[in-house]
């Protein structure tokens, strides 16, 4: 089955601030498995995993799907995980049966990443009940591996995940983003406004995250207790991997619902410390935890250290932490992020340079918790977002994207055409998966650089980035990192693996991908 983007693709000239020409929907519908009830899950679904699962230098797309509830198992075809291979020019092929990727489970994430290190994308799938990694076999085809891999989440329910080699060593390591205990027997009925709707995360015990440790023979060993990791029981909703304080080693944000965020950094001696207070980024300057969502990691600003950016709410604002070195500075107010985001709702969020102007914007993919068949059901649909970066540390609202309000959960940047201009993917609950094409100032010149080890860091003239597949709420993209240099018409690159190693590169053309080996 296949559906195609049929528009002709053109790009605008310098100064328009129209970043899409038009939107696209696939032949793939998001299941919540919310019915007469409102059973939490249903409001959570919708992730997104971008990567080039055959090596033809084309980005593919999956999306893990959900299941009737409370049972959580797919017995339809129409509950099925999707997989859609690119066939160029933004037509995209369904092959899900062909690759083996349907799954069986109520599933929420994907993450995508080379565990193995056979040179061919893996996938782990995070659910409600547990976790499936599939190796990648070759030739359009995978396979559950996720009992001989010794993965093991003890049944809890997961809305995440991230690829790091925390401890150096060369092999990837997996931490996953654990929410809530949900039990459907002791679901209760929770009322806004007169009528049921979903309940509040409060009424839900909290879990500890989850870390994994590669032993380089294709079997993980759960470190979580040894790492430190499973002391801290929250309720998280996304992880963001970075070296936050520059000391080669990857540390992990984690956003939490209506709890204090937690900030893991790296000891390097294979355990991490909580630090969320100590630096600043536990919860905005109000001191009140927010219903923290997605959240993702770049730097911003242009100085050279990684900065942090997560939704929430209507009247939560989206907070802005910008890295000073020692600690983090709210910066929700001087950025106006905090004043333009008080009236939205957010999940997935990127930040992604949609203009290639040489500064990383914001994308947001927005709608309500709440159920549209609650009380609030004719207001929780939402548009997606764009926050223009302006470069003096600042944000305006740059529009909206083509493609209707909905309740949008999952979203990725990624440039799926190969012609330098970020595209964007997106989920929305009970809806199609869309794809809106990117129109950036023809004028601007970008360069890929396709790195293949997570923790790498990426420095393109002033610009610097940390390579990391996890991105925004539940999803991932397993791409080379895209830089906008604006009127450059030559950039010096400098790659630092978390090793040390340093490789540089001087005067690069722009307009390219530079494939940097392992």
């Amino acid at each position: 089955m296949r559906r195609c983007l049929r528009k002709p693709f053109r790009r605008v000239a310098l100064g328009l601030l129209a970043l899409s020409i038009f939107a696209a929907d696939l032949p793939f519908s998001l299941v919540t498995g919310e019915g007469t009830r409102h059973p939490l899950p249903a409001a959570m679904p919708g992730g997104i995993a971008v990567f080039d699962a055959d090596n033809d230098g084309l980005l593919d797309l999956y999306f893990p799907n959900g299941a009737p509830l409370p049972a959580g198992l797919k017995t339809s075809p129409a509950h099925s995980n999707r997989f859609f291979h690119n066939d160029g020019n933004l037509r995209f092929t369904d092959r899900t049966a062909a690759a083996g990727l349907a799954g069986s489970g109520y599933d929420l994430a994907a993450t995508a990443g080379d565990y193995d290190r056979d040179g061919l994308t893996d996938l782990l799938v995070s659910g409600l009940r547990g976790v499936t990694l599939y190796r990648n076999l070759g030739q359009g085809r995978f396979a559950d591996v996720t009992s001989q891999a010794g993965l093991d989440n003890q049944s809890r329910w997961s809305v995440g995940a991230a690829w790091l080699d925390y401890d150096r060593d060369g092999h990837l390591d997996l931490f996953l983003v654990n929410y809530v205990q949900w039990n459907p027997a002791t679901e209760r009925t929770c009322v806004v406004d007169g009528r049921p709707d979903f309940c509040h995360p409060r009424f839900y015990p909290a879990q500890p995250n989850a870390l994994f440790r590669n032993n380089g023979q294709g079997r993980y060993v759960d470190v979580s207790k040894a790492s430190g990791i499973a002391t801290h029981p929250g309720k998280g909703m996304a992880a963001a991997v970075a070296d936050f304080n520059a000391d080669g080693y990857p540390d992990i944000f984690v956003s939490n619902d209506r709890v204090f965020n937690f900030l893991f950094q790296n000891t390097g001696k294979g355990a991490f410390e909580e630090v969320a207070f100590d630096r600043g980024v536990a919860a905005p300057a109000s001191g009140d935890p927010p219903s923290a969502m997605g959240v993702d990691a770049a730097d911003y600003d242009n100085d050279g250290r990684p900065d942090l950016i997560y939704t929430a709410l209507r009247d939560e604002t989206f907070p802005l932490y910008r890295n000073q070195g020692a600690d983090f500075q709210d910066a929700a107010v001087p950025s106006k992020m905090g004043v333009l985001t008080r009236p939205m709702n957010g999940w997935g969020i990127v930040f992604a340079d949609l203009d290639n102007d040489g500064w990383k914007d914001v994308a947001v993919a927005r709608g309500d918790v709440l159920s549209s068949r609650g009380a609030r059901g004719e207001k929780v649909r939402e548009p997606l977002s764009w926050f223009r970066n302006l470069g003096n540390k600042q944000f305006a609202l740059g529009g909206n994207f083509a493609a209707p309000p909905a309740q949008y959960r999952g979203l990725i940047a990624a440039d799926l055409n190969n012609d330098g201009c970020l595209d964007l993917v997106a989920t929305a609950l009970s809806q199609p998966a869309r794809v809106i094409a990117g129109n950036c100032p023809a004028a601007h010149n970008w360069l890929k650089v396709d790195v293949p080890d997570a923790g790498a860091r990426v420095d393109v003239g002033s610009q610097s980035r940390h390579l990391s597949s996890t991105q925004g709420y539940a999803s991932s993209c397993q791409c080379p990192l895209h830089f906008g240099l604006g009127l450059a018409t030559a950039v010096d690159v400098r790659v630092t693996w978390p090793s040390g190693r340093v490789r540089e590169w001087k005067a690069v053309k722009p307009n390219q991908t530079l494939v940097v080996p392992r």
